[in-house]
Order: C-alpha cells, then structure tokens, then sequence
C-alpha cells in the first residue's frame, strides 16, 4: 500500500510538471547538520533537481558525505503551495550501495525510508513549518518557527536521544543563527537535548 501511494504520487507529480520550469545545483557543506543533527561528522556534497509548474514540484536532493560511505541520503519530493501554505511529502532514502537497499520496500522493518508530511507557512514576519514522520518507527514530530536570521526546532523521535529507562520527549532539539553574504551561507547552531553546538558553513552553486 505504502509502495503503490509513493508511486502514484511520484508519476503525478512528473506528469504535471514535466513541462514545467527545471533548476539544479550544488551546495558544498564543511558537514551535514539537519535539525539540530549531524550526519556523517564530514564535509557534504549535496546536489538538487527540480521541476516545478504553477504551484506544484517535484525533486530529488542527496547528500553524500566526502570522505566516507557513511551517511548517504537521496531523496525525493513533491510540494504544493495552496495560497498562504505549502504542503510537501518527502520520501528520505539512505542507500549502503552494497547491493541490497530495498528501493521498493517502505516497511519500517527494512528501514531504508522515512516519510514525512510537512506543512509551512507564516504568520507576519514568523515562518513556520511542522513535519510529521508517518512511515518511522518512532512517528517523529518536529515544528520549527523562524524570525529573520533566528530559528528555533523541537521534535521528538529520531530527534531525541535518551536513556535505556526514559520516555521519548519532545524538546528543543535546534536553535541557530544564519547569515549570508552572494553564495555563501555560515550557521551558528545549538543543540541543547544533545548538549553540543556546531558552526556550519556552505557554498551554493
């Protein structure tokens, strides 16, 4: 079922835009941070392509860290904007390029995807976005609000480390301070449930 909806969803999405405007590019980071988490602890590639026709996308982005196999993530998506909200359904994929990444398998027993639905909008100056996780097996749950170059995450879930005998908790898991200058791009962030920080710099192509 899970298969078949990805499916469907993903030859929509090529039909409707396959006449539509493409982009691509590159963005070169000194290491992959999302939501407050590292991934890889290495600098990344992360290509994009998109195909975009009126208010609706589809596109693949990866990220695949330089110095190692680990940490490989290819994805796609398909968003739609409705007036003040935009809606995407994103299919995050890890491959071990070893010879069995089980492309076609969306169970959470195989673990090589993770589904998400996320909502973005805003109010006034304040961009929000809430994503829920509906194929993980930890259903995870994240909202983040941002106001000029300040943001501030929390989730749940894959976003949360805990002991053994704790109950997963939903905390502030990302809090970072952006500024930009042309191409470049440099975030100061913290993470206050993993108790680390990071300074994450990157080039755009």
């Amino acid at each position: 079922m899970r298969k078949s909806l990805i499916l469907t969803l993903i030859t929509t999405a090529i039909t409707a835009v396959g006449y539509g405007q493409s982009s691509i590019g590159i963005d070169i980071y000194n290491r992959y941070l999302w939501r407050g988490t590292d991934f890889g602890n290495a600098a990344a590639l992360q290509p994009y392509l998109e195909f975009k026709k009126g208010d609706l996308s589809f596109g693949a982005w990866s990220s695949w860290a330089v110095n190692s196999g680990s940490a490989n993530e290819n994805d796609i998506y398909v968003s739609a904007e409705f007036k003040s909200f935009s809606l995407t359904v994103t299919d995050y994929f890890f491959p071990g390029y070893e010879g069995g990444d089980k492309l076609f398998d969306y169970s959470e027993k195989a673990g090589s995807h993770f589904v998400e639905a996320s909502l973005s909008t805003s109010l006034g100056p304040v961009g929000i976005t809430a994503g829920y996780f509906f194929v993980d097996p930890d259903k995870s749950t994240y909202i983040e609000a941002s106001y000029g170059p300040l943001s501030v995450g929390a989730g749940n879930g894959m976003y949360t480390i805990e002991g053994e005998d704790e109950k997963d908790s939903f905390q502030v898991v990302n809090v970072g301070l952006t500024a930009s200058r042309e191409q470049f791009t440099a975030t100061y962030v913290i993470n206050p449930q993993q108790e680390t920080s990071f300074l994450v710099f990157g080039v755009s192509f």
